[in-house]
């Protein structure tokens, strides 16, 4: 009987052992995965989805090698609302579309034009069309960066950090939008473009710039 129990008590503590072994690989694993998409996340400097309110195509976007200069489009403006159409900005990768060709941006500037592209990770971004010293308001992708037409300074796609260039410190202005399944349009709130302005910058900058 003393066998059978020091048996038990063996293969109990054996049983106890690997259930411990286990739970301590799974642990391991679940901290390494967590550790893999943070990482991945910072790598591509994209917001982790369902964190923030950017939309999702639901695949990633191969710019390697590429140039994408942008494509005009016709904005439908609407009850307040000032739509893009997602189809338009899935074919294109990057579209421009003039708001309001009359809207005074100073310096005896006129005409607000917004934009649209999608990140390498498949994310919508809408921003102004604007690049504030050297009022370009032209941009291609080139790789999975942002490019001004007419000053050349570079941002990365994912979130518009400044890379190189003059007007590093001065990227599109993002815009809030919301995409309406039903029409398929890329929804922004025409009383915020209307409340829009140039950031201020140093004369000097500007200068240099033309």
């Amino acid at each position: 009987m003393a066998n059978l129990e020091e048996k038990r008590a063996r293969l109990e503590a054996r049983d106890r052992k690997s259930r411990k072994r286990k739970k301590m690989v799974l642990s391991f694993l679940a901290v390494f995965l967590v550790i893999g998409v943070v990482a991945t996340v910072l790598s591509t400097r994209e917001a982790i989805p369902g964190f923030d309110t950017k939309y999702s195509i639901g695949k990633s976007m191969n710019y390697a090698n590429k140039k994408i200069e942008m494509t005009d489009v016709r904005p439908v403006i609407s009850n307040g609302k000032v739509g893009l159409y997602l189809s338009d900005l899935e074919n294109n990768n990057i579209v421009y579309a003039m708001y309001d060709q009359n809207f005074d941006i100073g310096n005896n500037q006129k005409g607000l034009p917004v934009m649209a592209y999608l990140t390498p990770a498949g994310r919508v971004m809408v921003a102004s069309s604007f690049c504030e010293p050297c009022y370009s308001r032209r941009f291609h992708i080139e790789g999975d960066v942002l490019v001004c037409n007419v000053c050349g300074t570079r941002w990365a796609l994912a979130d518009l950090t400044g890379l190189s260039g003059g007007c590093t410190k001065f990227p599109p202005q993002e815009l809030d939008y919301t995409v309406d399944q039903s029409t398929g349009k890329i929804v922004i709130d025409e009383a915020r473009l209307k409340k829009w302005s140039p950031r201020k910058y140093d004369e000097s900058l500007k200068q240099t710039m033309n």
